[in-house]
This record gives C-alpha cells, sequence and structure tokens, in this order.
C-alpha cells in the first residue's frame, strides 16, 4: 500500500536534464540555452522554458505530475520529460504560421498592407521581406511577436534611400474571439476614453487569432523603450516619475466610463477564495510556517469577504511594473489580457504589492526606504488625479484604504509563486511576505485618508 506523497516543488533539475539530454542527441551546438521561464500548477504539471541561445533557438520542457510527485510503487511508470523546440505548440496550433510569414501569402499580404497603412510607405515600392521575432511567449497560451517589414527594391539594404523598415508587434491566442476582444478593447480605450498610453490597434489579421498594434519599441532603438521593470526598481532617477505616470494613468482607466458588459467581475469575496487556495499551498510546500499561514490568511479571508461588492469599475486586472513599456519618459499601459470589472482598488493593491524590491524579503538596506517612498510617490499621484476628474473625497479615502486589503491578497500569491518556482523552499524569504501581508492588513485597518497634493 502507498503513502500520499505531499506535493513537490518544482523540480527544475528534471526539466535540464532532459533538454540536456535531448540536445546531446543534435548535430549542432548543444549548449542549454539559458532557463528563462518556469512555472508549475498543482495537477497540471511543470513547463521550463529555455532561450532563445545565440542562434535564437527556444526549447521548452514539460513535465507530468507524476514524475514531480515521486511514483508509488504500484503506480505505472510516468512519462517522461516532452521537449519541443518552438515554434512547436500542440496548444496553439497557429504559432508555425506566424512564425513564418514569408512562407503565407496572406499573413505576409495582411502585415504589408497594415504596414503601409500605419507607416505610409508608398505604394510604388515593394516589399522585399518579413521576418518574426518572439518577443514574449507564454507556451500553450499566447506569444506576442515583432514583425520586421523592409521594403525597397532588390539590393537595396533597410537603411538606403529608396527603402523603408516597418515594425510591427502582434499577439498570437488560442481563440479567435481573444484576439477580436483585445483589438476591440483597445480601440475604446483610444476612442472612447481618449488616452494615449497604449499601443494603437490596427486590427485582427484574417482567418487567424492575431492582433496587431503598433510597435512602441524595444531596448534596441536609437529611443529604446524598455519595460517598467528596467526602470521602477531602487537607484533608478527615473523610478517614482515613471510610478507617478503610472498612477495617473491608472485613475483615468478607472474614471473612463468604459463599457464593462460581459466583463468578468473580480470581487473582494472571489478575491478570498483565491487567497485560501494559496494558503492551502503554501503550507504543502513550508510546511513549518503553517500556523502563520492560517493566521495571516484568516485575517485576510475576513476582510477581503466584508469589502462591498458595489464599487466595481474597469480594471486593468494585472497591474505591475512588468505592464508598462517606457520611452523617453512617457509611459505605456500594456498587457490587458485580464481587463476585468472590479474595485479599483483591486489595481492599486496590485500595483504596490508587486513594487516591493526582491531585497526587501531579504531585508537589504535601503529597500524598506525606497519601497514606502515610491508607494506614497504612487498613491498621491493616483488619488491627486481621481480628485481631478471629479471624484469625491470620501471616495478617494475609500479606495485607499481598500487598495491595503488587496495588497495583502496579492502579496499572498507572490508567496506561493515563490514557493511554487523555486527549486528550494526558502522559508525565511516566505516567512517575510506573510509579514508584509500583515502590514498591509494592518495599514487597511487604519482610517485612510486622501493625500493629495497640488501637483500630484
Amino acid at each position: 500500500m502507498s503513502t500520499p506523497t505531499a506535493p513537490a516543488r518544482p523540480n527544475v533539475v528534471l526539466a535540464t536534464e532532459a533538454l540536456d539530454h535531448h540536445l546531446a542527441g543534435q548535430p549542432t551546438d548543444r549548449t542549454r540555452p539559458p532557463l528563462r521561464y518556469l512555472r508549475r500548477k498543482p495537477g497540471r504539471g511543470l513547463v521550463a522554458v529555455f532561450g532563445p541561445d545565440r542562434r535564437g533557438q527556444i526549447f521548452t520542457v514539460t513535465v507530468d505530475e507524476q514524475s514531480l510527485l515521486g511514483v508509488p510503487d504500484d503506480a505505472a511508470a510516468p512519462a517522461a520529460p516532452t521537449v519541443r523546440q518552438f515554434p512547436v505548440d500542440p496548444k496553439l496550433p497557429h504559432l508555425d504560421t506566424v512564425m513564418a510569414p514569408a512562407g503565407h501569402p496572406d499573413l505576409a499580404a495582411a502585415l504589408e498592407s497594415t504596414a503601409r497603412r500605419c507607416s505610409d510607405v508608398p505604394p510604388d515600392l515593394p516589399l522585399r521581406d518579413v521576418t518574426a521575432e518572439p518577443v514574449r511567449y507564454k507556451p500553450g497560451d499566447r506569444c506576442v511577436i515583432r514583425y520586421r517589414l523592409v521594403f525597397g527594391d532588390p539590393g537595396t539594404d533597410g537603411g538606403a534611400a529608396g527603402s523603408r523598415t516597418c515594425t510591427l508587434v502582434a499577439k498570437l491566442y488560442r481563440e479567435p474571439e481573444e484576439a477580436q476582444a483585445a483589438d476591440d478593447l483597445l480601440a475604446r480605450l483610444r476612442t472612447q476614453a481618449g488616452v494615449s498610453w497604449t499601443a494603437a490597434p490596427l486590427g485582427v489579421v484574417p482567418g487567424l487569432p492575431l492582433a496587431l498594434t503598433e510597435d512602441l519599441g524595444s531596448s534596441r532603438d536609437p529611443v529604446p523603450a524598455v519595460s517598467g521593470l528596467s526602470v521602477v526598481h531602487p537607484g533608478s532617477p527615473a523610478a517614482l516619475d515613471v510610478v507617478r505616470a503610472a498612477a495617473r494613468a491608472l485613475a483615468d482607466l478607472h474614471t473612463s466610463g468604459l463599457d464593462t458588459a460581459g466583463l468578468a467581475r473580480r470581487t473582494g469575496p472571489v478575491e478570498a477564495g483565491r487567497a485560501a487556495k494559496r494558503a492551502q499551498l503554501l503550507v504543502q510546500y513550508v510546511p513549518g510556517l503553517a500556523p502563520e499561514v492560517h493566521r495571516v490568511t484568516g485575517a485576510l479571508c475576513a476582510a477581503l469577504e466584508e469589502l462591498p461588492t458595489d464599487t466595481l469599475r474597469p480594471a486593468h486586472g494585472s497591474y505591475k511594473s512588468s505592464q508598462l513599456m517606457v520611452r523617453d519618459g512617457a509611459v505605456f499601459l500594456v498587457d490587458f489580457d485580464q481587463f476585468c470589472l472590479a474595485d479599483p482598488a483591486l489595481d492599486v493593491g496590485y500595483f504596490l504589492a508587486y513594487l516591493r524590491p526582491a531585497g526587501l524579503w531579504y531585508r537589504r538596506a535601503g529597500r524598506r526606504a525606497w519601497f514606502d517612498a515610491a508607494a506614497e510617490a504612487f498613491l498621491t499621484a493616483y488619488l491627486s488625479r481621481l480628485a481631478e476628474r471629479g471624484e469625491s473625497a470620501g471616495t478617494c479615502a475609500g479606495i485607499a484604504g481598500r487598495a491595503h486589503v488587496f495588497e495583502a491578497a496579492l502579496l499572498l500569491k507572490i508567496a506561493a509563486r515563490r514557493v511554487n518556482r523555486l527549486h528550494s523552499p526558502r522559508t525565511g524569504e516566505v516567512a517575510a511576505v506573510l509579514d508584509e501581508v500583515s502590514r498591509s492588513l494592518a495599514l487597511a485597518g487604519r482610517s485612510a485618508q486622501p493625500r493629495l497634493s497640488p501637483t500630484g
């Protein structure tokens, strides 16, 4: 008779060994690319993405649940890990097509017409080449791609007179409805809300779940465009300015009055259910912290359950520094795939939770002071912008107070994801995150007052 086995933490060794074995049988370079993505969800196994390497190759390794848990004596042997080379992805069946636009005339024609329209390319300048580069890839779910189109007569390069190079960004989804919804949302933000902090939508490619947008740029451009993670951190002189701009953009979104029909609802009770599941995961992975996990989660779930459910507005749903692009002082919001109907305090709490620098979990010098200053800058700018857009002092105070409850809930998510991704339990690190949960709940228990300044 076998005994139950507690869920194991993600064992990256299983993935690296599988990839090394695969590469050993290849006639080319056998060097393992760097690990870029590691995710394990209970019951679904582990997925690791390696690369790109110096030749641009990306490999996805999937390890089944039985291999992660260990195989009881009376059970069948687990399946061997699966290694696939990008763009092979059975759960994202159009990936190989969209990564080879030159081999698919209809796709190439759609990209060409879009580039001509948005970049004003002369009609007598022929399309000479079109290539695709993966930007962000989530196996089985979606992929962000940058297309580069070169116009000009054969024999001219992209920088020569009489030639043009244009870029577009696209996101591939599993279903056409997802791509159309993403395009529609950006269109409404640009037209109904009149915002300038999103990429301009450029339509959906016919016959493919592929939504096109303008290219906000990359770090390799003469005027670089970088992720908010590259700017919002201790030591960055531009960090607080970006945080304030992000706060003002969020206030614009929350007061945009966008149509919310059909959106998923995320309320305090919904988040309480998620918090309870995360607590179970923490207890399984770090049993030594079980009493503290139960204490903190009990208080958190009670606070979430008590939150009002009649304060819902359009919300980003996943608002953090990684969802920002920064270019020449301008801040853009990206990735609206979690767009929902929620208490605006959810987005505020989300940003505050993820604003914490990693060094805070190790109590490194200066990290607490930096976070406190950045959080104050974000809240002050957000509440000031709400007031500018006509929100009452009572509404502002309510959002500020409830934000700390959602902040605590998202900190618990951070704790659960850290133990779920890492090869080691790092009990001290998880304990530090739990301390932050308690700290946020204590802030929520105080009477929140609007923090307004003339300048925001």
